[in-house]
């Protein structure tokens, strides 16, 4: 063995005896994190499970809406299960004209960010919210926080050919109903229309 390996070997060691409780430290800490976060996905897990026999058990046993409601609100706060109750009480809202009662529900699936899935359907909802209220800049935000690389592509441009439609922008909604007809091939009669409705 050369005297360089030998050098580096032996300053290697001599630096591994005089630190050897930081990294000692740093391979407990390392593990630590590893079985936290494994710990963190079983609980967040069972917790998922526990929510989706609650939430069937209470449908089975006839439950009202509101004992669905608050028991997974109050028992299984944050989990898949409350985010999805809240996208069928904003809908349920919606529908109802009870506009601001909708929007905290998405704004809440936005706050508690389970995934972008989800997250990027609840802009798409508040966007339509926003059309409604003719707030129309509002809704333009919320379709542009979502990235283009999606595949709700095709719904956000034609929702911007509406928007543009409904400010009086022509130009741009033709522009985005195009968008939308380039992103699929499928099912495009209704766009079609609504491109002829603002080139005429």
């Amino acid at each position: 063995m050369s005297d360089k390996k030998v050098n580096f070997i032996n300053k290697t060691l001599n630096w591994m005896y005089q630190n050897i409780k930081y990294v000692a430290f740093g391979i407990i800490l390392g593990i630590s994190i590893l079985l936290i976060l494994e710990y963190i996905e079983y609980k967040e897990e069972q917790d998922n499970i526990i929510a989706s026999d609650l939430y069937f058990k209470l449908i089975s046993e006839n439950s009202s809406e509101d004992d669905i409601k608050n028991k997974i609100f109050a028992d299984h706060k944050d989990s898949i299960y409350e985010v999805l109750l809240k996208f069928i009480l904003a809908k349920k809202e919606f529908e109802n004209k009870n506009l601001k009662e909708s929007r905290n529900y998405l704004n809440d699936i936005i706050r508690i960010n389970k995934n972008k899935i989800y997250n990027n359907l609840a802009h798409i909802k508040l966007s339509l919210i926003f059309i409604e209220e003719r707030k129309y800049n509002k809704a333009l935000k919320q379709l542009d926080i979502i990235e283009e690389k999606t595949p709700y592509k095709k719904l956000i441009s034609e929702i911007k050919g509406d928007i543009y439609k409904f400010k009086g922008d022509y130009k741009k909604s033709i522009y985005y109903y195009d968008q939308a007809i380039k992103a699929s091939a499928l099912d495009n009669d209704n766009l079609l229309m609504k491109l002829n409705s603002v080139k005429e």
